[in-house]
């Protein structure tokens, strides 16, 4: 039994690490080609999307061994955190749906292509998902302790 719960802790931590360092990796590659696209460098399109496609199964199995190796409290709140915080989030930018029309936008962002528009509200849903679960997770384990 101790042995077992030694390599579920081993493989939990190592999942952990996994998980950091793909993220500040993440963020290296965002600046590396902002960097590229300001002196007009533009990767091939097969290479961008092989790098995607390997990073997101790369996670995708770092999850699945972290979400297998942690315990009850923890799954319970990720679950509680993303339910609560994740929709939260997302209701949050709801009024800037109808406070915010196209000429406001063209006037903070200016004029974009309608991929560029699709990315910007896909991205900024995603980011207000992800504050409100961080905020909600965060506040279980202050309740919690």
């Amino acid at each position: 039994m101790n042995e077992r719960i030694g390599r579920q802790a081993a493989r939990q931590g190592l999942a952990q690490k996994i998980l950091l360092g793909t993220g500040i990796f993440g963020g290296f590659v965002g600046a590396g080609s902002a960097m590229l696209e300001d002196m007009g460098v533009t990767l091939p399109a097969p290479l961008v999307f092989g790098a995607t496609l390997t990073a997101i199964v790369a996670l995708f199995w770092v999850s699945i061994i972290y979400w297998r190796n942690i315990d009850e409290a923890a799954r319970a709140a990720h679950t509680f955190a993303w339910f609560w915080g994740g929709t939260g989030g997302m209701l949050a930018l709801l009024p800037i749906g109808v406070l915010v029309n196209a000429e406001r936008l063209v006037a903070m962002f200016g004029q974009r292509d309608p991929l560029e528009w699709a990315t910007l509200g896909f991205v900024s849903l995603l980011t207000a998902q992800l504050v409100g679960y961080g905020l909600v997770w965060a506040g279980w384990w202050l309740r919690q302790r």
